[in-house]
């Protein structure tokens, strides 16, 4: 088992009322994984937030790991380790 923490940012952070979370995955768990798990934990409006089909995420969630983009590493199928820290956002525009 691997511990990882959530940090919920922008949007996320409405909809799941907290700021963080930790959760316990298995060692072969990938981000796609974790994301399924917390749609099973937090339902709705979780999982409209997240999925735009059972199959595909929304193109406008921003995930890091450990400060790295997702999509700099292996994308969904990133794998998580013990003790990963994962920010999960939308983006943020300001000025």
């Amino acid at each position: 088992m691997a511990k990882v923490s959530i940090k919920f940012l922008s949007e996320f952070k409405n909809v799941v009322g907290m700021e963080c979370v930790e959760v316990n995955v298995n060692e072969e768990s990938t981000v796609e994984d974790l994301l399924k798990h917390l749609c099973d934990q937090f339902k709705e409006p979780l999982c409209s937030l997240i999925f735009e089909s059972k199959a595909s995420i929304k193109r406008n969630i921003v995930i890091f790991i450990n400060g790295k983009n997702i999509a700099t590493l292996d994308g969904l199928k990133t794998k998580l380790r013990d003790e990963d820290q994962i920010i999960l956002s939308t983006p943020v525009a300001g000025g």
